[in-house]
């Protein structure tokens, strides 16, 4: 109120000195413009110059404000449709994350050509194109994506690589993501993805050659990452093997850190694979290592059967387990096995029938069968013979037999 009362009194004040001004300085303005002349009153030339720049701001103010509402509605309108496709495209992605593929590539595609991120579009349409079975649509939007702007070759050569992963396209994975590996080496989907495809293939090399760098940036759990190592180390020790080639088979041992070659099942799968391809005498080290460590029944058999450098010193050594690890028929089969390897024939009988009491072995029954028929005890060899085929063969379906009176059910 005092704000207003104020302004009333100063507007006229100023109505009252220009009153005064007008009457005591009335004032004369003359124009010459070209031959003609403008005579007038001073006052009433500044009022009318006040009007014209009032008039100015008036049109000017007119033109801005039309301005700015055309340029509202262009706004509204452009703005309006992105809206709708950034809610088409939440819904799209809603969609694709539960697997409805049909509503989520229809919204997605609808969405693509005003979305602020098409790639991502083209990317989620082309795999919901692939879970439908539309195996060229989605070749043609991930052809799309890639065009769509700058920096798109990982994303799209990644997810091209999930899809043949997925169609067990293995050979064209690896391609795709050696393209991803050219822009990023070290990506841990791009690693993951090429383990996941060599491993399908069985190409333990490349698998091997990539076992370091899973190792840094594939955030693989340890014991993951160490059972896949082994695994890869295992392969390369048995194709080797299943070659016949010893010098391979040498190199890729030497190849492994000291930490692998402790490891007792690849140490033991080595020592299989040298008595493979003949090497018994470096193979009998290996398992002499190994067991006087621990038992193994499976390497302990495999003992028996080695030609080592000494067969005494053999004998010697397998003598010792006995002592160590107590009655086993596994032993006791190895025992006999070395005892032949010695001559040693009485005991070698002595050390398969032990084996045989504590259990019964097709393979146990047999070597006391062959040793007792060179002994010329033929009546016990048959009868061992015949134990021995019966055990290993275990399955035969009852039936009748001559001189049986009642058929077996």
């Amino acid at each position: 109120m005092k704000r207003f009362l104020f302004s009333a009194l100063a507007f006229l004040l100023f109505g009252a000195f220009l009153t005064e001004m007008i009457r005591t300085y009335p004032g004369y303005m003359l124009l010459a413009v070209g031959g003609k002349r403008i005579e007038m009153n001073l006052w009433v030339a500044v009022g009318a110059v006040a009007l014209a720049m009032l008039l100015l701001f008036l049109v000017f103010w007119l033109l801005r404000s039309l301005f700015r509402g055309v340029e509202g509605g262009v706004s509204r309108i452009r703005f309006g449709r992105t809206r709708v496709a950034r809610r088409r495209l939440t819904n799209g992605l809603v969609e694709f994350m539960e697997g409805n593929w049909a509503r989520a590539r229809r919204q997605l595609l609808k969405s693509a050509p005003r979305s602020d991120a098409p790639l991502i579009n083209y990317l989620a349409a082309a795999r919901s194109a692939f879970e439908l079975g539309y195996r060229d649509e989605a070749n043609e939007l991930l052809a799309k994506a890639e065009a769509s702007g700058e920096d798109t070759r990982l994303a799209v050569a990644l997810s091209q690589a999930r899809m043949q992963l997925l169609d067990k396209h293995y050979e064209q994975c690896i391609a795709s993501l050696e393209r991803a590996k050219q822009v990023e080496p070290k990506h841990p989907a791009v690693l993951q993805m090429l383990k996941q495809a060599y491993y399908q293939l069985e190409d333990w090399n490349h698998l091997r050659d990539l076992l370091p760098d899973l190792e840094k940036h594939a955030n693989m759990p340890e014991e993951e990452m160490q059972q896949l190592e082994q695994e890869v180390y295992q392969h390369q020790l048995l194709e080797a093997g299943a070659r016949r080639n010893a010098e391979k088979l040498s190199d890729i041992w030497q190849s492994f850190s000291g930490r692998w070659q402790r490891n007792m099942d690849l140490r033991g799968l080595y020592a299989e694979q040298l008595h493979r391809v003949d090497r018994d005498e470096e193979a009998e080290k290996h398992l002499r290592w190994i067991l006087n460590h621990e038992w193994r029944a499976d390497l302990g058999r495999l003992y028996g059967c080695l030609t080592g450098a000494d067969a005494g010193a053999q004998l010697t050594v397998a003598d010792g387990w006995l002592k160590e690890y107590g009655e086993n028929a596994d032993l006791y089969t190895c025992l006999g096995r070395l005892c032949l390897r010695n001559e040693l024939w009485g005991k070698a009988r002595q050390h398969f029938e032990k084996s045989l009491i504590l259990r019964s072995d097709p393979a146990t029954s047999a070597e006391l069968a062959r040793l007792l028929h060179a002994l010329g005890e033929r009546e016990a060899a048959a009868e061992l013979y015949k134990e021995g085929l019966i055990q290993a063969v275990s399955n035969l379906p009852q039936l009748p037999l001559p001189g049986q009176s009642v058929s077996l059910t």
